[in-house]
């Protein structure tokens, strides 16, 4: 929700972006940003975070899936609060959904310019979002994939390679966070064994997003990136049902990225 807020503030002040690429939850907000969808991204928080239909451990047990797929995605996309497809689909935006490959190990990016329809849209963000041990991986064209943020946590690679030279990144932790080692070892790799890549990917992800962080550092002190991340810190759960916390992470987004939009356009202007 924190990128929301930062997004809604962009929408706000009519700032155009021709270039976004986003894994897991920085690929489902993205497109109610190009459809250009004020609090659409909030709104859903807010009518359907608590409702069973929408995130449960009955939907996993069920469907094998946290967030109902046909509820979450589908009917919430096309029907509940219904995602304005033209005019995401017709925007100038490079919009760039980053999966993680259960059979390589690698992330693959999905663009908005290759989908022939809503669904391969809505197909793709759900894959870009699957939690490790809460959703099962999402096939596209016969490749199972899982949360894009497995082993690309911070895409910022997928933006140099795409040959941009200045970059946004909104972060969600605060300055001095760095991940911890994961736990849970022996479990991944008895879950995964089918997917071995997921578990080798899941033991080493605090290094890598780590030392995405210190390249970030780096690229901050150059000028090449401008970094938007939480002035403060709030007590937030990754599946939080309170939808006052919520609202509180959207509205802290919102104002940090007010707060820094003057810089922001100096910088921009560079």
């Amino acid at each position: 929700m924190y990128t929301t807020g930062i997004l809604d503030y962009f929408l706000d002040m009519g700032l155009e972006l021709p270039y976004l690429v986003g894994v897991s939850a920085g690929a489902i907000y993205p497109a109610s940003f190009i459809s250009k969808q004020r609090e659409r991204s909030l709104n859903i928080q807010r009518r359907y975070i608590t409702d069973p239909r929408y995130m449960s451990f009955r939907n996993l047990i069920k469907t094998g899936y946290i967030f109902d797929p046909d509820f979450a995605y589908f009917r919430m996309t096309k029907e509940l609060i219904p995602l304005d497809y033209e005019t995401f689909r017709s925007s100038k935006t490079d919009f760039k959904i980053g999966t993680f490959n259960c059979l390589t190990g690698i992330t693959d990016y999905h663009s908005k310019d290759d989908f022939s329809s809503v669904d391969e849209a809505v197909t793709a963000i759900m894959a870009s979002g699957s939690l490790p041990f809460l959703s099962k991986p999402v096939v596209i064209g016969g490749t199972p994939y899982l949360d894009g943020g497995i082993v690309s946590p911070i895409p910022i690679d997928k933006s140099i390679e795409d040959g941009n030279k200045k970059h946004i990144v909104i972060l969600t932790q605060g300055r001095e966070y760095r991940k911890e080692p994961f736990k849970y070892k022996k479990a991944a790799k008895a879950f995964y064994r089918r997917y071995p890549h997921v578990a080798d990917a899941l033991i080493n992800r605090h290094t890598v997003y780590n030392s995405t962080l210190e390249k970030l550092n780096d690229l901050e002190k150059r000028g090449d990136i401008f970094i938007l991340r939480p002035s403060k810190s709030l007590e937030v759960k990754r599946l939080e049902k309170d939808v006052s916390k919520i609202e509180a992470l959207y509205r802290l987004g919102y104002e940090d990225a007010k707060r820094e939009y003057s810089r922001l356009l100096q910088w921009l202007s560079l």
